[in-house]
Formats: structure tokens, sequence, C-alpha cells
């Protein structure tokens, strides 16, 4: 995106506050999906006890707190992101959990205000592809990295038709003049594996890998299906839907989720892309 840095706060801005309406439901509703993505996240970054993580953009802990596990009491884990009801909800179920080993705080996954060459691994999952400029994000990050450590970040590669669909017709009930592309994830940097990996290459990574998986998620029916589109990013797109023009929306997205018939499953695939900050 080529923004002005005043577009680009207004935009942070703008996300972070949607981001805190949802924070209470966020990943909380029932479903199984950032939860598999980001365990599955820090099972490939391999870390170990003892070790110092970051989590950017961590949302609810789907990364950060299976990362906590995997670096044990003697690590440390920290998480950051810029809305601020995600990072109060995430700090109390972190000390819930008792680990200590555990930090939230409220800050920008572009530029974590954190030590340099100190820590291990920085993660993020599903969160690259939102920022206004994910390059210089990953070449912050590579300054966070200690010789040798590893970034690691989740982008999606392809959602089922039906979600892409779905998101299609309700877009269709945006006042007149807006657009909103429910692939918009897929564009530009992220598009391929073959970009992703040109990304971290141009950030100064070596030994880059990418690789994709598939996961499954069940919905209860379309009611369910729509009480989660309201938990997450999709709530951005919801929320600028006229609210007279909502329940035809809502009944065009149900008949192009239950075309199909049967159980509601979609599958949605996931890249993973690591490097490594070489050794000076």
């Amino acid at each position: 995106m080529n923004l002005t840095s005043s577009e680009a706060r207004r935009m942070k801005a703008a996300m972070a506050e949607m981001f805190d309406r949802g924070a209470a439901t966020y990943d909380r509703v029932g479903v199984e999906f950032f939860g598999p993505m980001g365990r599955e996240l820090v099972r490939r970054a391999d870390l170990r006890p003892g070790q110092r993580v970051v989590d950017v953009g961590c949302g609810r802990g789907a990364v950060l707190l299976p990362a906590a596990a995997a670096v044990g009491p003697t690590g440390r884990a920290i998480g950051i992101d810029l809305a601020p009801r995600m990072v109060e909800l995430t700090r109390a179920e972190a000390r819930a959990a008792g680990l200590t080993q555990v930090q939230v705080e409220v800050a920008d996954a572009e530029a974590p205000p954190l030590p340099e060459t100190a820590w291990d691994a920085v993660l993020a999952g599903l969160v690259l592809f939102l920022l206004p400029a994910p390059l210089e994000a990953l070449r912050a990050y590579r300054r966070l990295l200690r010789p040798g450590g590893r970034v690691g970040f989740t982008t999606f590669a392809a959602h089922d038709l039906r979600f892409t669909d779905a998101l299609r017709v309700l877009a269709q009930h945006l006042p007149d003049g807006e657009r909103q592309s429910p692939t918009a994830a897929q564009e530009g940097l992220f598009a391929t594996p073959e970009s992703t990996a040109a990304l971290l290459e141009t950030a100064g990574y070596r030994r880059v890998t990418v690789e994709e998986a598939t996961f499954r998620s069940q919905f209860r029916d379309v009611e369910h299906w729509m009480t989660w589109a309201w938990s997450h990013g999709a709530r951005a797109l919801l929320e600028r839907i006229p609210t007279e023009r909502l329940p035809a929306a809502l009944a065009d997205a149900s008949r192009v989720l239950t075309r199909v018939g049967g159980d509601l499953v979609l599958t949605t695939t996931v890249r993973f892309a690591f490097g490594v900050r070489a050794a000076q």
C-alpha cells in the first residue's frame, strides 16, 4: 500500500477500534479456526524451553499462549497488539493460566518497541497482510532477532469458495460507491509462495521456507457462521452495511453458504513462511 504516514495512522487506529469491538468474542464462539493455525505455526517454529519469543498482533493469544507453553517458565513470551481490549483480555487469560513468562502490551506490529538482537523468534499469525508496510515490519523484526533467530508468519493462501462468495454477496449491499475485496489478502506481496519468499529475502532473511496446510472449520448452522463472522476481521465489512440492508445481505449470504447442503464445514489453506537472520 502506498499510504502517507497520516493515512497509515488512521488505518491502524480504525483497525484497532474494529478489533476492540469484537475482542470479547474473537476466537471465542465455538469454532476451531485461529487456534489450530496458531498452534501449527508454533510447532513449525520449533521453540525450545528457555527461549525468548515475540508474537506481533497477538489478538486473543492463538499463537502467544502455545508459544509460552513451548518456551516454558524459564523462557519469555511477549505479545503485542494495537487493540487495547485484546491486550487486556489476553493478559488476563495468561495470568489466569499461571503463565508468568508471558507479557502482553499495546504496541504497533510494524515497529515493536523491544530490545534489538535479543529474541530467538518473532512470530506473526495472520497479521502481516493487514499492515500498511509489511516489508518494513519484517525488517523491524529482523533487527529484534539474535543472529540465527527465526521469523515465522502465516497468511491466507486460499479460502473456501463458499466463504469468498459469502463475502462477495455481502459486499454487494454496501452503500453505493463503496467496494470490498474479499480476496485482498491474496493480492500483491502475499499472492503466491514465490512472492512471499521474495518478500522475506528482500527483508534480509536467509534459509527461507514457505509451505502450506489446510484446516477445516465446522459450524453448527448459518447463524453460527454469522456470529463467527462478526467476531473477527469480516466485521469490518459487516459494520459498513447499512442497518436496513443487513437482513437482505444476511439472507443472500445464507443462500451461498447452504447451497451445497449437508454440514457447514469450510476449508482454509494457510501459508507458513519462515526466514533466519544470518549470523553477523
